[in-house]
C-alpha cells in the first residue's frame, strides 16, 4: 500500500489525473458522480485513452459467481481501476471499496479519486493490489453451552467464509458469501427483510431492514471493524426487538481471529 497522492507511479495513471484535472477544471467540485464520470470518459475518448465505464464485478465464492452488485466506474486499458467519488470527505469505506475491487477483479493497480475536492490533487489516492491474502489456519469454536445448536451451524458457515476470502472486503461480501454457504449446508436463508417500526400502536413507516435470517428464527448481522463495539449490538438488539426475534449473532469479518469476535445479541438488554 502506499500513502494519499504519493508516488502515483506509471504513465497511465497519469495520463489518467491528467485528464480528471481537465474535466475538474472545467465543473469544479460542485457536480455529481456520474457527470464526472460521463465528462471523464468524453475526454478520455477525446485522448484515445481505452476505458470502460461500470463494468460489473461478480464475487468468486467455491466457484460460484455471487451477485452483490458491484460496479466498477472505470477500468482503464484493463490495467487501472478508477473509483470515482463526489463527497465532502473520502471515507474508510471507500478505500475498502477500492481495495475489494482490485482483490476480486485481479487487477493491480486502483486510484481512488473525489472529485468535490478544491484541489483534485488532495482527493486522489492510490491503491496496489495486495495480491492474495495469505493462508489463514481454521478458526475453531469450543462447543459450550453459550450457543445452542443451529448457533453453531452458523457459526462454522461464517468461520468458513472467512476461512476462504479472507479480512479486508466489504460487508456485502461476507453477506453473500455466508448467504450461499448456509444454503450449501441445507439452512433456510431469507436477507433484507423489511421491519415494521410500531410506536404508541401506530405504524411507522421504514426503510430499516433484517440482513439476514436463518431458518425464520436467527438473525445475522455482519460487521467490518476493527472490533466489535457496544454500539453494533446495541443497534442489532432494536432490530430483534423491531421484528419480534429472541437472538440473533454479530460476526466481525475483519477480526484478526473471528472466533473472539463472534457475539450473541438478543432482544432484551441482559448481557450473555
Amino acid at each position: 500500500m502506499t500513502s494519499k497522492h504519493e508516488n502515483l507511479g506509471s504513465d497511465l495513471s497519469g495520463q489518467l489525473i491528467a485528464a480528471a484535472i481537465a474535466v475538474h477544471r472545467e465543473f469544479g467540485p460542485g457536480v455529481n458522480e456520474p457527470d464526472y464520470e460521463r465528462a471523464l470518459s468524453l475526454e478520455l475518448t477525446a485522448r484515445g485513452i481505452e476505458h470502460e465505464c461500470q463494468v460489473g464485478l461478480p464475487l468468486v465464492y467455491k466457484d460460484a459467481k455471487l451477485d452483490c452488485g458491484y460496479r466498477m466506474d472505470l477500468i482503464i486499458a484493463r490495467q487501472l481501476l478508477v473509483e470515482l467519488k463526489a463527497v465532502d470527505k473520502l471515507h474508510p469505506v471507500h478505500e475498502a471499496q477500492l481495495i475489494t475491487y482490485l482483490r476480486l477483479s485481479g487487477i493491480k493497480l486502483g486510484l481512488l479519486m473525489n472529485l468535490a475536492e478544491m484541489l483534485l490533487r488532495d482527493g486522489i489516492m492510490r491503491r496496489a493490489n495486495s495480491q492474495t491474502p495469505s493462508p489463514r489456519h481454521r478458526t475453531t469454536v469450543k462447543t459450550d453451552t453459550e450457543f445452542d445448536p443451529l448457533s453453531h451451524e452458523v457459526i462454522e458457515a461464517a468461520l468458513e467464509v472467512q476461512h476462504v476470502l479472507g479480512s479486508g472486503l466489504l460487508r456485502s461480501a461476507y453477506e453473500a458469501a455466508l448467504a450461499y454457504e448456509l444454503r450449501l449446508r441445507g439452512m433456510n436463508v431469507a436477507q433484507r427483510l423489511p421491519v415494521n417500526l410500531v410506536y404508541r400502536e401506530q405504524l411507522i413507516p421504514s426503510e430499516k431492514e433484517i440482513p439476514m435470517l436463518v431458518d425464520g428464527q436467527l438473525m445475522i448481522a455482519c460487521v467490518c471493524a476493527n472490533e466489535v463495539e457496544p454500539i453494533h449490538l446495541a443497534r442489532q438488539r432494536s432490530l430483534l426487538k423491531a421484528a419480534k426475534l429472541d437472538t440473533g449473532l454479530c460476526f466481525n469479518f475483519h477480526a484478526e481471529s473471528m472466533a473472539t469476535e463472534i457475539k450473541r445479541i438478543s432482544s432484551t438488554y441482559k448481557p450473555f
